[in-house]
């Protein structure tokens, strides 16, 4: 016959509400909150405290759809790109995807442009997206 252990005593597994696990995560993210000492004093690993973190922060993180208000200024330098092409010039060739510049911006945010646009204009947009 083989070896049996028989445990008796308080079971380890228990079953934390999600009222009991935030209020634990928010005890955590007190400034100056030690994770060790708030796992202590809960009697529970510092790796729980953790995967609840990450668990709470994947059903929190929905992408946020934003508009930016972008205003486009005319100028006169603006009036030379719009002008047809001199017919003693070649046409140049064209590409099949036109060149497109991206830059980043203050706050993460990306402008992507045609790379032929006006440099004032071009300014503008930048100006524009920051403040906003």
């Amino acid at each position: 016959m083989g070896r049996m252990e028989i445990l008796t005593g308080v079971e380890r597994r228990r079953d934390w509400s999600d009222d009991e696990k935030l209020s634990i995560l928010q005890e955590a993210a007190e400034p100056n909150a030690s994770i060790a000492d708030v796992a202590r004093r809960h009697d529970v690993k510092p790796q729980q405290i953790y995967a609840w973190r990450r668990k709470f922060a994947a059903e929190q993180s929905e992408p946020v759809v934003s508009f930016l208000p972008v205003a486009l200024i005319a100028t006169e330098t603006s009036n030379e790109a719009e002008r047809p092409a001199s017919v003693d010039k070649p046409a140049a060739k064209r590409s099949a995807r036109p060149m497109r510049i991206e830059i980043g911006c203050k706050g993460g945010r990306v402008l992507k442009v045609e790379a032929n646009i006006a440099a004032d204009v071009l300014k503008a947009l930048i100006r524009s997206v920051e403040d906003a």
